[in-house]
C-alpha cells in the first residue's frame, strides 16, 4: 500500500518540482518509500535471522573473561538507516520550504532531521545491537544506547518467556549508562528498580539459553568461576 501510493506522489511531485505543491507531493512520496523499503527490508532481515541465528562466543569484558550472547544485528541497522533516510527527507523538506519562503516549515523540518539523523544512530552500526555477557562477577546488558551492569549477587531470579525478567534485589541498584542517542530503547530496569526486562527475540540461544545460564549462576555460584571458559559455552 505505501509503495502503491508513495510512486504516484512521488512521480507527480518530480514532474511539479518547479511549483510549492509538487515539492510537498514529493517529499510525501519519499516518506512512504522510504517507509516501504525499510518495512520490507526488516522482513527480510527478520527471516535472515530465523536461518542462521547468531552463536554464543566467548570473550573478554573489562579484563574478565565472559560469555557473551550477541544480539543479531540486521534488524537493529535496518531501523536505524531507515530513520536516516526519513531524515534526509526532512531535510528535503526544509530546502523546499525555505524555497517557498514558508519559515516555520523551515524550523520545524530542519529540528526534525537533525532529531532523526541523531536517534538514528547510524554512526554507531551495529554497536546498538548489543546483546547479554555474563562474567563470573556480573552481568552485562547492552540493547540500542543503553547498558546496564549488574552484580551476581543482586540477581535473585529469572522468568524463562519473552522479554526475559531477570528479577533482582532492591538494595544493590545496578549500574545504567547510556551508549547510544535517546529515542530509540526504554528504560529496562523497572520504576522499583526490581526487573530487568530483556528482549530475547533475537538474543543467541534466546530466553532458554539466557535464563540457563543465569539460573545457573544463582542457584550454584561455584559454577559463575567457569563462565566465559570453553566449558560455559553449549554443546553444540
Amino acid at each position: 500500500m505505501l509503495v502503491a501510493i508513495g510512486l504516484p506522489l512521488t512521480g507527480a511531485g518530480l514532474l511539479g518540482a518547479g511549483t510549492t505543491l509538487g515539492r510537498d507531493l514529493l517529499c510525501l512520496g519519499l516518506v512512504l518509500l522510504v517507509s516501504a523499503a525499510g518495512g520490507l527490508a526488516h522482513q527480510v532481515a527478520e527471516a535472515r535471522v530465523r536461518r542462521d541465528p547468531p552463536q554464543p562466543r566467548l570473550t573478554t569484558w573489562d579484563g574478565e573473561p565472559a560469555l557473551h550472547l550477541p544480539r543479531a544485528s540486521a534488524p537493529t541497522l535496518v531501523s536505524s538507516w531507515t530513520l536516516a533516510g526519513l531524515a534526509g527527507v526532512a531535510t528535503l523538506t526544509a530546502v523546499s520550504s525555505a524555497l517557498g519562503e514558508r519559515w516555520d516549515w523551515v524550523v520545524v523540518s530542519t529540528g526534525l532531521a537533525v532529531w532523526l539523523g541523531w536517534v538514528s544512530g547510524v554512526h554507531l552500526g551495529s554497536r546498538l545491537t548489543g546483546g547479554l555477557w555474563f562474567t563470573p562477577t556480573r552481568l552485562r546488558h547492552e540493547d540500542r544506547g543503553i547498558a546496564v551492569e549488574v552484580p551476581w549477587e543482586a540477581v535473585t531470579g529469572v522468568v524463562p518467556h519473552q522479554p526475559m525478567p531477570i528479577l533482582l534485589r532492591t538494595d544493590r541498584q545496578p549500574t545504567i549508562t547510556r551508549t547510544g542517542p535517546r529515542g530509540r530503547a526504554w528504560r529496562p530496569i523497572s520504576r522499583d528498580g526490581t526487573t530487568l526486562s530483556v528482549d530475547t527475540r533475537r538474543l543467541s540461544g534466546g530466553s532458554t539459553l539466557a535464563s540457563y545460564v543465569i539460573g545457573k549462576a544463582i542457584t550454584d555460584p561455584s559454577s559463575r568461576r567457569i563462565i566465559g571458559t570453553p566449558e560455559s559455552l553449549p554443546p553444540q
